[in-house]
Order: structure tokens, then C-alpha cells, then sequence
């Protein structure tokens, strides 16, 4: 039904959707004599957009270990797969077809159709894991589901037998982003619906915000989605809860002799309580290359 090695990343570039010069997405963050690197990423990105600004080879090779969201290889393994649909389908009895109301699930039909996919047999399905269904549709439909940055590095890094870090497990990922409609479904489905009609010339905005390392156009992209209390809570779960869990792992990579690269959706870089802004806040210097 999917790329499952890409799956996880459409979530943080789609979900929710200080300088405008011709930056990059790469930063250097500096404690005394210590370094690493933090780079935003696309995780679906198109052919196109290859090869990447010259800053991102310029941390990857000043770089011994790399860090990235998670592990996405498990989920090429039957334990993965198992695991995903653990999480994806109802466990208690429930359904898409009386989880959502009447004229939501109607609405949510009609755009399964326009795209080709029948929606009676993802019923079972919780409707997290159905609108990523329909972004991967969707933007495969419009050629845009290219290798992203971090399958591109994460394969580069095993080529060149560099170490390998994660932020967070598969399972933590998986319990995160197919419970985010929890209480809220109809909310959930219908503003992802009305982002799903442009999803095309979002994620090209978000493609050219990320390219030039503008943070104000992707910070303004991150939180065009908090403009409901539903939306503000889809947006503290997906990117600032877990920015916050990420922040002491990344200082415990500041504090070792090697250089880091650490990997994180672009989204995480911008917007309130960003990344970025919480490493700020505690006083460690970051350089915009």
C-alpha cells in the first residue's frame, strides 16, 4: 500500500504544514570547542531536487556519526510491518465508518475516489494512518515522492560504515503519529482534507523555503495549521513534544569529541518552540551556513 521506507517522513512534512537569504537548512551548533551540525530535511523529496546545496556534503563529511529521526529500515522487516499494523488498525472493535461522522466519512470517500483508492477496505483503519495513505497517493500521483534528504544520507552513512543515531524508536514514532486524531477525528480528517487539496503547492513551498534555508516562510508554513485548539494540539504533538524530547539527546552529542550530523524534518526548525529556538535558549551559539 505504500513505500513503507518513506512512509513515516510524509507525516512530518504534511501534517502540519529569521532570515530569507540565499542560506541552506544547515546549522552549526557550537558549545565552547564542541560542534555538530543540525540540518533540516524534506523526507519525500522530488528527482529534481537533486544534488542538494553544497552545505549539506559539507557537514556529512565533516561529520563522524550521524543522527536521524528514526530507524526507518525496521520497517522493511516483518517485525516492522507487524508492528505498524498494531498501531494503525483499530484494536477495540471500532471503525473509520462509526469513528467518524455521517457527512466526514461521505467527504472523505469522495476524495479517496478522486485519487483511485477505495476506501471500504481501510475501514479497519484508524484515520492517521488513512490520510497518509492518500498524501503518499496523492503525491505520487504528482511526482513528488522522491527519495527524501534523510533516506539519502542514511544510505550514503551505511556505505560509509559511519555510526548511526536515532532520536527516537519506531515504536515511539508509530505511537505518536497514529494517535494524533484521538478524540478529534473529524477535525483531523477535515483539515487534512483541506490540506490535502493543495498538497501540491505546499510541499513545493516547503521544497523552496527549505532549499534557501528560509526559516520565516517555513516557520509561517508550520504554524498555518494552529488555528484551531484541535490544530494546536496536533501541532504540539507532532513537532514541539517531541523537539523537546530530542533537545537532551542532542546535548549529549554536543558534549562528545566526535562531530554529529543530526537529520530532523525541516518543520522541526521553524515555528514556535522550535529546535532551534530551544537550543538557543540554552545559550548554545548556532550559525546558519
Amino acid at each position: 500500500m505504500l513505500r513503507f521506507k518513506q512512509w513515516l517522513g510524509v507525516a512530518s512534512t504534511v501534517f502540519c504544514v529569521a532570515s530569507a537569504q540565499a542560506e541552506t537548512s544547515v546549522w552549526q551548533l557550537t558549545n565552547g570547542e564542541q560542534h555538530l551540525y543540525i540540518a533540516g530535511t524534506v523526507h519525500l523529496l522530488p528527482p529534481e531536487q537533486f544534488p542538494l546545496p553544497d552545505e549539506f556534503a559539507t557537514a556529512y563529511q565533516a561529520a563522524a556519526v550521524l543522527a536521524f529521526e528514526t530507524d526507518i529500515r525496521e520497517l522493511e522487516t516483518a517485525e516492522g510491518m507487524q508492528l505498524l499494523m498494531q498501531h494503525a488498525r483499530y484494536q477495540d472493535g471500532r471503525s473509520l465508518n462509526n469513528v467518524l461522522s455521517a457527512a466526514t466519512y461521505q467527504q472523505l470517500a469522495q476524495f479517496a475516489k478522486s485519487q483511485g483508492v477505495d476506501l471500504a477496505p481501510l475501514n479497519s483503519f484508524k484515520p492517521d494512518f488513512v490520510m497518509l495513505t492518500l498524501m503518499q497517493v496523492a503525491l505520487q500521483k504528482a511526482g513528488m515522492a522522491g527519495e527524501g534528504v534523510d533516506s539519502h544520507f542514511l544510505q550514503r552513512a551505511i556505505a560509509d560504515a559511519k555510526p548511526l543515531l536515532f532520536l527516537e524508536t519506531v515504536e515511539q514514532q508509530l505511537s505518536m503519529l497514529l494517535n494524533i486524531s484521538d478524540t478529534n477525528e473529524n477535525v483531523f480528517v477535515q483539515q487534512n482534507l483541506e490540506q490535502l487539496s493543495e498538497l501540491e503547492a505546499q510541499l513545493t513551498e516547503i521544497i523552496s523555503a527549505w532549499r534557501a534555508g528560509n526559516i520565516a516562510s517555513l516557520s509561517k508554513l508550520a504554524m498555518a495549521f494552529t488555528d484551531t485548539p484541535q490544530g494546536q494540539q496536533f501541532y504540539d504533538t507532532l513537532l514541539v513534544q517531541r523537539n523537546k524530547s530530542w533537545l537532551p539527546q542532542i546535548e549529549k552529542m554536543l558534549a562528545t569529541p566526535e562531530v554529529e550530523l543530526v537529520l530532523v524534518g525541516a518543520l522541526h526548525l521553524a515555528g514556535e518552540n522550535n529546535l532551534l529556538q530551544l537550543l538557543q535558549q540554552k545559550g548554545y551559539k548556532l550559525t546558519q551556513l
